[in-house]
């Protein structure tokens, strides 16, 4: 019987990344493996996992040492070394929980989460697997990550895209591709303008949608700027925002929020919803503006709700929608692309319900949850 240890640095999330993890570990056979979750403080994360009936603990993370958004890199020198401080404690405490529950493996689920807690890692000689779920740069932390990890699993091809060739062929021997499977059953569409109206939308407006965490990185700003410029030419249409802001990214998203109230366009922007059906059901196309991801988990929830997707070339994102049949890739940050991307949807119904059609039969084909399963349960068994 393999233990395994799963760490969760962002303890106040539970989108794309928190529920693939989710999914699998409850995708583990428990005739195997026996497991146990960790994240730095209670939060979202913790309270996500428990709703499943799954326990998380908590080791504390200190406070100047547990934030998000680059806020250490602001830091005094002094601050930064009662961060380095704080860090050593987390992993004191975390050395000797390793050892309290006999782990055998060590699974991070990002690269914070990983540099917090190499240091009880290879001070026990464990095992460990770095799951990369965005893309990544080439920088000392990245390249510190790719040396000291023992295992990594990609989400997606596309997360080393901006890794040089060499380095990638030098680390090759300990990377799996695993792509994460979903449990289509569980989406149910619902009747459009009903969803609407649900939502306080007219059932006539032409709904530009967003779900998911809302900070810089995917791109929100540049979703406004367009929506607000498309608003010029179509009176009919209103944006929708489903999502809570990620920590650290306040003062960014108060800026967006001025955007839309000083345009004068429509929008309703709505907390974070355990029924995603009912937020995408109101939607008449999908529009994720990254500027870096992994395998994005709301392009192909929604494609398998068969909403038309505009989604930028990041990450993975190409391995999701292969070609402009199944749905349409922009570049990152080209406003001009995305704005002619929501004209060309939104004036062509055909190649709306085409796209709709062929996103859903495409990802319930590649994304389906049994091959994710096989495939995890191998990985962990291998090691």
């Amino acid at each position: 019987m393999k233990r395994i240890l799963f760490i969760e640095s962002r303890y106040n999330s539970f989108y794309g990344a928190q529920k693939s993890l989710l999914k699998l570990v409850q995708s583990l056979d428990e005739r195997e493996f026996e497991y146990k979750i960790v994240t730095t403080s209670d939060g979202n994360f913790k309270k996500g996992f428990e709703e499943n009936n799954i326990d998380v603990d908590v080791i504390k993370l200190g406070e100047k040492a547990n934030v998000f958004g680059g806020k250490i890199l602001d830091y005094t020198l002094f601050d930064k070394l009662i961060v380095i401080i704080q860090i050593i404690i987390f992993n004191i405490k975390l050395l000797n929980y390793i050892r309290k529950n006999q782990i055998d493996i060590i699974y991070v689920n990002d690269l914070r989460a990983f540099l917090y807690s190499i240091l009880a890692t290879k001070l026990l000689n464990k095992k460990n697997v770095w799951y990369i779920r965005t893309d990544i740069n080439s920088s000392f932390l990245t390249n510190l990550g790719l040396s000291l990890s023992d295992n990594i699993i990609i989400i997606a091809q596309g997360v080393l895209r901006r890794i040089p060739k060499n380095k990638i062929k030098k680390y090759n021997n300990k990377i799996t591709n695993i792509y994460t499977g979903f449990d289509f059953k569980q989406f149910k569409i619902y009747d459009k303008k009903e969803s609407k109206l649900r939502l306080g939308i007219s059932s006539e407006k032409f709904v530009i949608g967003y779900l998911g965490s809302i900070n810089e990185r995917k791109g929100i700003d540049l979703l406004i700027d367009s929506y607000i410029n498309v608003s010029k030419i179509y009176d009919d249409l209103h944006l929708l925002l489903i999502g809570d802001v990620s920590l650290g990214y306040e003062e960014y998203w108060e800026q967006q929020l001025n955007k839309l109230i000083i345009a004068d366009v429509p929008f309703t922007i709505k907390p974070y919803r355990k029924n995603v059906s009912e937020g995408y059901s109101a939607m008449d196309i999908f529009v994720l503006p990254s500027n870096s991801e992994g395998l994005p988990r709301v392009v192909i929830e929604a494609m398998a709700h068969k909403i038309p997707v505009i989604a930028t070339d990041v990450g993975g994102i190409s391995e999701v929608i292969p070609n402009n049949e199944i749905g349409y890739l922009i570049k990152k940050g080209n406003q001009y692309e995305l704005i002619k991307a929501i004209e060309l949807l939104k004036e062509n119904e055909d190649y709306r319900i085409k796209m709709s059609k062929n996103g859903q039969k495409y990802c319930i084909t590649k994304f389906n949850h049994k091959k994710f399963s096989e495939d995890i349960n191998k990985f962990f068994l291998d090691l």
